[in-house]
Parts: C-alpha cells; structure tokens; sequence
C-alpha cells in the first residue's frame, strides 16, 4: 500500500492593503505567509500561537552590532515555523538610519525561492 502526502494547501485569501482582494496559491500565497509572520508582534495576539510572529520590537534601543547579530537568527526563527519552508539564506543586513536596519534574505520554500527585503526599528 502506497502512502499518500497530504500536501498543506496553499489556497488563501489574498490580502492587499488589510482588505481581501480575491484568492492567492503557490508562491504568492507562500510569500503573504511570510510577510504576515514577519510584520505580526509575536504573544501581541491571543488568535496566533505562541511560535507565530516575530520579537523586532526587543530590539528596540539595542546596541547595534547586538541587533545585527540577533536579527538573522528571529527571522529564521519566524520564517521556519512554516514546513513549506526549506531554508532561510544569503542574509544581508545594513544600517539606514541610526535606528534602522534593512534585511535582504532569501527563503528556499517548496514553490521555489523568494527574496525579502524588510526594514526592522532598532
């Protein structure tokens, strides 16, 4: 007897602007996930488990080369709850302002790669 995958589906709402706009699949519903897991404030909301969401806000007011150094790790963190993702990579990080950062990184998901690009407030 053959095992079957059940494959997560990727069918979802696609949100532009905090409005529903139609249906998303694939890649473009994989890389909502991921701008939502990123711009949402880990234990902020009662509906989200407590794996989902990102901690930017504890890097407020840290030094530096503090933030950079724990930015790479809280996106991995937030972005490889997802089993659809396979790897988080090519991270790039770079002051704008005094306080802050721009992060390029690109995630290897099972729809291909996606490249990032999010500001972050230290």
């Amino acid at each position: 007897m053959d095992e079957e995958l059940n494959e997560i589906p990727t069918r979802t709402y696609k949100v532009v602007n905090g409005r529903v706009t139609g249906f998303v699949e694939g890649q473009e519903a994989m890389c909502q996930a991921i701008e939502k897991a990123l711009s949402t404030e880990r234990f902020a909301y009662e509906i989200y488990s407590d794996s989902y969401g990102a901690e930017f806000n504890d890097l407020i007011g840290e030094h530096l080369d503090l933030a950079k150094a724990e930015i790479e790790r809280l996106v991995t963190e937030v972005v490889t709850t997802d089993e659809r993702v396979i790897s988080v990579d090519n991270f790039e990080i770079t002051n704008e302002t005094r306080d802050t950062l721009t992060i390029k990184f690109v995630v290897s998901t099972v729809f291909g790669n996606l490249a990032f690009d999010q500001e972050v407030m230290i």
